[in-house]
């Protein structure tokens, strides 16, 4: 990825529109669309003090623009799946007859697999992003991404709690 700080700049405001977005279509409240974006904030400033940690700082902007523009590729497709799955109606069903199994329509059939084929695949590159960067064994990118969301759950569910969501 090419040195360019407005690149992600760009990147990050498009991905955290790209979240609110989808989170507020969801019926998301605005506080817990904030708690979110405060997460997400929260792995970038994670990403920069592993890069520092390892003397790798300087690949900061290109290794954050490389998971900005993976995750707004692969989330505008996955949002777009997932919009058309219906899941509203899917988790009343759920929620109505907790005993009995979904009753699923074809499309749904075919798209779910899609979505988790896409999720895995988005993992896998973010692994591959992370590993080069931090120039660290497969292993070690997959603890680093695991680290990495439980930062951005972390983080959310401390600004959740500082803005009175929870």
């Amino acid at each position: 990825m090419p040195f360019s700080p407005a690149l992600l700049a760009v990147l990050l405001i498009l991905g955290g529109a790209l979240q609110a977005g989808f989170n507020l279509h969801g019926g998301a409240k605005p506080d817990v669309v904030v708690a979110v974006l405060i997460g997400s904030l929260g792995v970038v400033g994670a990403i920069y003090l592993l890069l520092r940690g390892r003397g790798k700082a300087m690949r900061f902007v290109q290794t954050m623009t490389a998971l900005a523009a993976v995750y707004l590729l692969f989330g505008v497709v996955a949002d777009v799946l997932i919009s058309s799955l219906s899941l509203e109606q899917l988790s009343k069903q759920v929620f109505e007859h907790p005993d009995q199994t979904p009753v699923l329509t074809s499309a749904q059939t075919l798209l779910i697999p899609a979505v988790v084929a896409l999720v895995i695949w988005q993992i896998c590159v973010m692994v591959s992003i992370l590993r080069k960067s931090l120039e660290i064994p497969l292993a070690g990118a997959v603890l680093v991404l695991l680290l990495l969301f439980l930062v951005d759950l972390f983080v959310a569910n401390l600004a959740a709690n500082l803005l009175g969501v929870v």
